[in-house]
């Protein structure tokens, strides 16, 4: 600890929903004093650097490591948004290739602890304290990642359907077809031998500490319940977002300005998460049925195989023929990135139809805008039933057995949402949450406060 100031060295998983959250956490550690380092390859920290305010400079040092080469990943392939899902395990084979690299970097820049993601667990072997930072919710992690969760590649559909033991939800569980995508995590050859959740389990078990992007006001029990299932520290790091930019003239914000208070329903799916035209088609229907206005931000994977058109021409292709036309006079649909903070926080924006991704929910939460939730992959589905069964600020778009979604359920729920009576006992629910959350205006920053003196 060189001149009274700790040193953190920050380490998340290649992956923008997983970069953007520890680079928040780190503006906030940095704000109190604490040297931060930054750790990514390349092309993610020239990313992070266009897109960092100057005020960050000198205050939050970058450092770069490239990844190794490794058989079918592309060279240039250093973030998930760059590879389809099926080459994920590759990158993580690629992200282990760094322990020397690592090695070598601990020994030169000294830090005082390492937070690391859920893929680095072998970053707490090299003598430094490691801090694992989970960006999942504490309820989600504790339903799917806990030590009675492994059970050395034999875990079936029905235990994951099941709670763990003592789990304090009724309400909250994988259903059968999304406990059948995950189960490869569990059971799988994975990369190297080592499976999706081997890597959360040895994070848990090598850490010092735990860290979790969630609060007690929302999600005590489920603390309590990490703590005395995991025998060790699990902090909670508070609900911290981006700001929100300034007003952005961006063809999404002009379009909602003609539109009256919480009317419009806001439609996305994260920059990871991409529908196939079978769910496109039915969520189009369901929408255009809903006659309710809406703004969807809907996107193509960038590595598609037909090179010769654009992200913008796939997306588009997707939709059913003749619905932008039908649709023109009350809803939009938006094939380029948005800023969805900016969309969420203004007044005419009223639902989100959303994956459930955290960082979605949270984002909604401080906006104060209904979710309509429907969840796509991983513990998102976890998420969701947070939202609608616990919390209560939302709604969960109901599935057929198989996992599909039809049309007249997306027409059903936008509508309860938007202008049924369900719509205003959420609105009700939505604030008390809110002000639970952000009532006191120092609440989020004391979590901050109390991990650093932890730390220290």
């Amino acid at each position: 600890m060189k001149d009274g100031a700790l040193h953190v060295l920050m380490f998340p998983w290649l992956a923008h929903g997983h970069i953007s959250p520890f680079l928040e956490l780190s503006k906030r550690l940095a704000n109190q004093g604490l040297r931060i380092s930054f750790l990514s390859t390349p092309g993610n920290i020239s990313k992070i650097k266009s897109s960092l305010h100057e005020k960050w400079v000198g205050k939050i040092d970058m450092v770069e490591l490239p990844l190794p080469s490794v058989e079918g990943l592309p060279p240039e392939a250093d973030n998930t948004a760059d590879i389809p899902i099926e080459m994920a395990d590759l990158l993580k084979i690629a992200l282990d290739g760094l322990q020397n690299p690592f090695e070598h970097l601990l020994r030169r820049i000294q830090p005082d602890y390492i937070i690391h993601d859920f893929s680095q667990h072998w970053a707490a072997k090299f003598g430094i304290p490691a801090v694992y930072f989970c960006i999942f919710s504490a309820s989600a992690f504790a339903y799917a990642a806990v030590p009675s969760r492994n059970k050395a590649g034999e875990t079936t559909v029905e235990d994951l359907t099941a709670p763990p033991p003592d789990y304090p939800s009724s309400v909250i569980a994988y259903k059968p077809y999304e406990a059948s995508s995950v189960l490869a995590g569990y059971n799988g050859d994975g990369d190297g031998g080592m499976t999706v959740l081997g890597r959360f389990f040895k994070s848990t078990e090598a850490c010092k500490i735990m860290l979790v992007r969630s609060c007690f006001e929302l999600e005590s029990k489920y603390f309590h319940y990490l703590e005395a299932v995991l025998k060790k520290r699990v902090v909670p790091v508070g609900i911290f977002l981006p700001a929100t930019p300034a007003d952005e003239q961006n063809k999404c914000l002009r379009w909602l300005d003609n539109h009256p208070p919480a009317s419009v329903v806001y439609v996305s799916f994260g920059s990871e998460c991409f529908l196939s035209k079978e769910q496109v088609a039915e969520l189009a229907k369901g929408l255009e049925e809903s006659h309710v206005p809406f703004l969807w931000v809907l996107r193509s994977p960038r590595y598609n195989d037909d090179s010769t058109s654009s992200a913008e021409e796939r997306a588009r292709a997707l939709l059913p023929e003749g619905f932008e036309e039908r649709t023109r006079e009350r809803g939009v649909v938006y094939c380029k990135w948005a800023p969805q903070q900016q969309i969420l926080c203004h007044s005419s924006t009223g639902g989100f139809v959303s994956h459930c991704g955290w960082s979605s929910v949270l984002e909604a939460l401080r906006s104060g805008v209904k979710i309509i939730a429907l969840p796509m992959q991983i513990v998102q589905g976890l998420d969701a039933r947070l939202v609608a069964e616990e919390l209560r600020i939302g709604m969960e778009v109901g599935r057929e057995e198989d996992g599909s979604f039809r049309a007249e359920e997306i027409r059903r729920c936008v509508r309860e949402i938007m202008v049924g009576e369900e719509g205003g006992r959420v609105a009700d629910n939505m604030e008390k949450v809110r002000e639970k959350l952000f009532g006191e205006e120092d609440i989020q920053e004391r979590y901050i406060s109390e991990f650093i003196k932890q730390l220290l």
